[in-house]
């Protein structure tokens, strides 16, 4: 069965409409699903024909960034999740399964790569951005266990469990491709985050340096809410480039 016909009951196509219109009810040409999340829901809307899956819980579609309407017209892949979704399923590993498969990245080491950028600036969205859990909690296995606790806390109030995280990946060129993740925190300064010194055996504060070193191009956008990361083939690799872009 197609992606349409075969969809969890609940969830239902909308069609992209053009800036400034948001979203309608798909006719014939749907582009994104939208429906409480669910790992089936997810598959569904990471599968051609459509661009990718929009999380109704909490507020409806209330919240889904403008974004989405960019990256769906340019060809890209789309997902829009409540903080409680993302810690509650595998997005990681749906998300890069369909990346692979929509933009034909053949097994290695740029899939892999993109696979732990991703998990680490997923991360960094739901703790650090949405819940604003500060990373020191989990220097110590007291400390852990302290963080463990605040974050079944704040995942329990319905206003920081509803923020949303938003994944867009596109592909910029032949052998290049483009990877935002975006949260609704306070933002970081990157500029700041890049020169600390993190030693290698630290139990926390590692997520950044990781990405750095697993892409080939990273800024920072909307005051810092948005991590945009650069990826290119092994014969385009290159030192990764920082700055603060919005």
């Amino acid at each position: 069965m197609s992606a349409l016909t075969d969809r969890p009951a609940a969830a239902r196509p909308v069609r992209v409409g053009r800036a400034g219109t948001g979203w309608s009810e798909a006719g014939a040409a749907p582009h994104l699903l939208a429906g409480p999340a669910g790992i089936e829901a997810l598959r569904h809307g990471l599968a051609p024909p459509l661009a990718g899956f929009l999380d109704t819980g909490g507020g409806g579609l209330d919240g889904v960034g403008p974004r989405c309407l960019a990256t769906v017209a340019a060809g890209g892949l789309v997902l829009s999740l409540t903080t409680a979704s993302v810690c509650a399923l595998p997005v990681v590993e749906l998300a890069t399964i369909a990346i692979r498969h929509r933009f034909g990245l053949p097994p290695g080491d740029l899939i892999e790569r993109i696979e732990i950028c991703l998990a680490e600036a997923l991360g960094n969205a739901v703790i650090h951005g949405n819940l604003a859990i500060p990373g020191h909690l989990r220097t110590s296995p007291c400390g852990f266990a302290r963080f463990r606790q605040v974050m079944a806390e704040r995942l329990r109030d319905p206003m920081l469990a509803d923020r949303r995280v938003e994944i867009h990946a596109l592909r910029a060129a032949t052998n290049s491709f483009t990877l935002l993740v975006s949260d609704q925190g306070s933002g970081f300064d990157l500029g700041e985050q890049s020169g600390r010194v993190v030693p290698i055996d630290a139990r926390c504060g590692r997520g950044l340096d990781l990405i750095r070193r697993g892409c080939t191009g990273l800024a920072s956008e909307d005051g810092g809410r948005t991590v945009r990361m650069e990826f290119a083939g092994p014969e385009a690799d290159r030192p990764a480039r920082e700055g603060e872009q919005g």
